[in-house]
Order: C-alpha cells, then structure tokens, then sequence
C-alpha cells in the first residue's frame, strides 16, 4: 500500500471528490479522453511463470493501490494485464522494431548546428526596393522550405544536457537522488550524470506539482509521478500519463531550470516576442496580452507520447530530447487528415494506439508516395525540428526528458500563420500587429488585416 502525498491529499479538493461520486469516466490521458486505460493491452507490466500464476498476489504485491482517491489515476479495474508470454506481446515486438533507425527513403535529413548557424546573405523584395540582410543558414534551408530535419550539437554548454561519458562518473553518480525512491530504480538508470535526468529531476523537484495536459489542470508530484511509472499501475497502461507542463520555469523553484538550456542559434527570431510592450493613449489602448503558450517541459516513460496533431498557429518547432529515445513520424501539411486518424469531432488517438493501428499502412508500398512520413529515431542531445502545418506524432521508446519551443518565424508559410492568429488569438494579434510596426517590421505587419 502506498500512503498517498500530502500535495495530492491538498489537491483533492471537494470539486473532485464530487466528481469522482458523479462520474465514472476515466480521467484524461495525455489530453485524450478515450475510455480504455488498458483495453488494448498492448504491454503487461507483470509476466511469470504459468507454474507461479495462482500465486499472482505474491507477484503483485500492494502496488494496486496507487492514488487510489486520485483522479488521475482512476480505472476501470485496478488489475493489470498479466500474461505468461512476454514474446506475444505486442510493445515488445514493436518497441525492437521502432529502435532501429528508418529506412533511408523516410529518414530525416541529420545536420550539424554549428554549421547551420553560418550567416548568408538574404535578399527580399519591399515593392520597388530590395532589402537585403544576414540570416542562418538554417533558416533558408529548412524553415523556408519548410521541412523536417535532426539537428546535431545543438546542447553544447547546456547545464540542462547530461553527462553521458561513463569515464566521468559511476553509476552511483547516476543514480543519485533516486536509489533510495524504488526497487525499480533500474528503471530510471539513464546512464547520465546530472542534468535534467529524470532522477536527477525527482531528486531536486521531486515535491512540486506538474502539469499533464494543457487539456485540463490536473497536477502531480514528481515524486507521485515516479512511483506510478514503476509500478504496475504505470507499466500496464496502454499510454501512459506523461508530464507536459507549459508553465515551467514561470515561478520559483523551476525558474532556475530557464537558465540550463538555450534556443539553439540556428533558429530564426521568435517574431511572437515582438508583441507590443507599450500602453497606446486611452482612446486607442492595447491591453496586456500574454502570448500562447509555446514551452513545454515533456516526460514520460515507454509507449507515453504525443498523438496525431499539428502545431498551433502554423508556428515552427524544435524539441531537444536530454533523457531517452523517441520515434517520430512526420506528415506533409497537404496529407488528408481522415487518411491518418485525424478525424474531425473524435479525440486523438494516443500515439501507442496510433502506431498499432495505423503504422503499418503508412509505412507500406501501396501508400501514396506525396504522402510518405518523415520518420526520426531521435537520442539524448538530439534536436528534432517540426516545420509548420506537418501533422506528426511521437512515441516514447523508454523514460524520456526533452524540452521544446514553438516559435513564429518569418520564413515559410508566414501569411498562413498570420490568418491562424488572427482566428484564433484575436487579442494577441492586434498586440503583435503593434509590435512588429514598433520594431521596424511594417514588411511582416501588412500581413495582417489591421
């Protein structure tokens, strides 16, 4: 029996306890409402021996009562899959499929940071005038063309990067601060040292509360967190809860964690920092508008991830993965969503769900050629970049850390995104609209409708 943490016991509040008497439905996961936590069955968490089944108490233990008066971790049983053929099960057969890398003609192209950070010349037409000025290399190459690639180099000097060199420390080292959480501490084994290694997180973390979802405000310790991840709770769910907080880093003590890493300089200028700071006379005034949320902190342990979407507002993206492995697919922005399980009205499928029903028919020869995904097996220091309006999801091979940024550029499909923002964040837009004149951007304001 695990006793339950004090900030979960502050955080079940009335509100909650009154929901969980009205409704049986189980709790979001990853922003999905789907009811199965464990209708698919995709991995049992528990294999013994048939000669040891009737013993299954015994194996289990008291670890089916995790958070057992919380809604997040709500089942409809509290049992977990158990099987006695771990070989049948279908995580194990994909998970030694998916790490291997692609195959060439659907792997992303791999470049070095240092070498597309190299300014070149960059020449744009203003009616009769030509303005011509210096941008990355990178940014010509890839945001204006707007397609995926692996970046290489891109952490170097991060705090936030682990040490992964196993001559500059022990495996003690390594597993500081975590050791003493778990008998599964084997689990959290990243073979790093320091950084944002997920034990090194617990430890320094452990006591603050997470976010899950942008979806809804349920929150969580780390160390409430880490202990669903090993159990069989954890272990056993089709797609299992991972962390995705976009408000890390905005108060003490995560601020702290602002400082460990940078945007890669390869990357053009966030045009969504420009909005206007400035207060216009009282006739005209341009209210506070804080932008959309673009930084997220994500965790999660094998078969979490990210389903089937694309970004919002038409903005570029770059994810960094500190601890782990993950495997993307990435689609061209004219793939019919309906083809790809995108269907209007119906929730995200969870991306371990997604990769049992539907990689097998994109990756096949008989899918439409214009419509081939770019796939990525991406490792610790990596940084994959997602250009505008590509549908793509993610899969966690094992416990993973990354950081990610969305972010307007200029290059690509700018007017796209300009329309998108003014649908979709009308306050900020005129904000913005602001800004870009205050900053001598008048050339990327006229896009907008003001």
């Amino acid at each position: 029996h695990w006793e339950e943490e004090d900030d979960m016991n502050a955080s079940s509040s009335s509100d909650e306890k009154k929901t969980d008497d009205e409704s049986f439905q189980p709790p979001l996961t990853d922003g999905c409402d789907l009811p199965g936590w464990r209708a698919r069955r995709l991995a049992p968490c528990v294999s013994v021996e048939k000669k040891h089944i009737d013993s299954i108490g015994l194996v289990l233990g008291g670890c089916l009562n995790i958070g057992s008066g919380a809604t997040l971790f709500r089942r409809e049983s509290q049992f977990p899959f158990i099987t006695s053929n771990v070989d049948s099960c279908w995580w194990h057969r994909t998970k030694e499929k998916l790490c291997v890398p692609p195959p060439v003609d659907r792997d992303a192209p791999v470049v070095k940071h240092d070498e597309m950070c190299a300014l070149v010349d960059y020449v744009k037409s203003n009616g009769c005038n030509e303005e011509s000025r210096k941008v990355t290399y990178f940014s010509l190459e890839f945001e204006e063309k707007n397609r995926p690639v692996k970046i290489f180099g891109a952490t170097l000097n991060w705090p936030a990067m682990p040490d992964y060199d196993e001559e500059n420390h022990s495996k003690n080292e390594a597993n500081k601060g975590w050791a003493d959480m778990s008998d599964n501490s084997d689990l959290m084994t990243a073979k790093g040292c320091g950084g944002w290694t997920f034990a090194n997180l617990v430890s320094r973390f452990g006591n603050i509360s997470w976010r899950y979802s942008d979806q809804h405000g349920e929150m969580m310790s780390l160390n409430t967190y880490a202990k669903y991840i090993t159990s069989p709770e954890g272990q056993s769910d089709d797609s299992p809860l991972g962390i995705y907080d976009s408000q890390f880093g905005d108060d003490d003590p995560t601020s702290l964690l602002l400082n460990e890493y940078t945007v890669p300089k390869c990357f053009s200028q966030d045009l969504f920092e420009l909005q206007s700071g400035c207060d216009s006379d009282e006739d005209n005034s341009i209210e506070e508008v804080p932008r959309p949320p673009y930084r997220w902190i994500l965790i999660g342990p094998e078969r979490s991830g990210t389903g089937l979407h694309v970004d919002p507002l038409w903005t570029n993206a770059w994810v960094t993965v500190l601890q782990g492995k993950k495997r993307w697919l990435l689609f061209p922005p004219e793939t019919p969503h309906e083809l790809i399980g995108m269907i209007e009205g119906q929730p995200q499928i969870p991306s371990s769900i997604w990769f049992a029903d539907y990689y097998e028919k994109v990756t096949s020869t008989s899918w439409p050629t214009e419509y081939k995904p770019t796939e990525i097996l991406q490792y610790h220091g990596e940084t994959v970049f997602v250009p505008a309006g590509w549908p793509h999801l993610v899969l966690n091979l094992e416990l993973t850390v990354a950081v990610t940024h969305n972010y307007a550029s200029e290059f690509g499909p700018f007017k796209r995104m300009c329309q998108d923002v003014v649908e979709e964040e009308p306050e900020f837009a005129v904000r913005w609209y602001a800004g870009l004149k205050e900053n001598g951007r008048e050339d990327l304001a006229s896009c907008l409708p003001y």
